[in-house]
């Protein structure tokens, strides 16, 4: 059914800044169109977005990426709480699954969820600045992310 304008430009923002920020490390981006399917609990998804490094793992179905680095939801309304709850739960149990981001919009606000050391995930809230991923080879900076409004 498509989505307002504000949430295409974030969304399209996002994954410019992540393919620049991996360019050349053998990662490559994707955008809503890529289906996901998270093997554990048997959940087929369409983020708004992400990432995949190395080869990528495609479910026998031959469209559905299985071992994602970093997800994106761009927020609304109407899926808020679905992205902060049991989707997040559903991406949290992606074994490959390093980062993801719950952007908010309007507000400048991304929650980067990041899996640690141990397994288990942290989470920050970026508000100003930048998004750090030491992994991945840098940071993007909140501005790439929300682009300035057009008049």
């Amino acid at each position: 059914d498509g989505a307002k304008p504000e949430h295409n430009q974030v969304a399209a923002s996002t994954l410019v800044a992540l393919g620049l920020l991996t360019r050349g490390r053998g990662c490559r981006v994707f955008n809503s169109d890529q289906r996901i399917y998270v093997v554990e609990t048997g959940l087929y998804t369409y983020p708004d977005g992400g990432l995949a490094c190395g080869n990528w793992q495609i479910h026998a179905d031959g469209m559905c990426l299985l071992n994602p680095v970093l997800l994106y939801e761009v927020l609304s309304s109407s899926t808020r709480d679905y992205d902060r709850g049991a989707k997040l739960e559903h991406y949290r149990q992606i074994p490959s699954l390093r980062h993801v981001l719950l952007i908010d919009q309007p507000d400048r606000c991304v929650e980067h969820h990041r899996r640690t050391g141990d397994g288990s995930w942290s989470q920050r809230v970026v508000s100003d600045g930048e998004l750090e991923f030491p992994d991945l080879g840098g940071a993007i900076s909140l501005d790439e992310v929300y682009p300035p409004a057009t008049p």
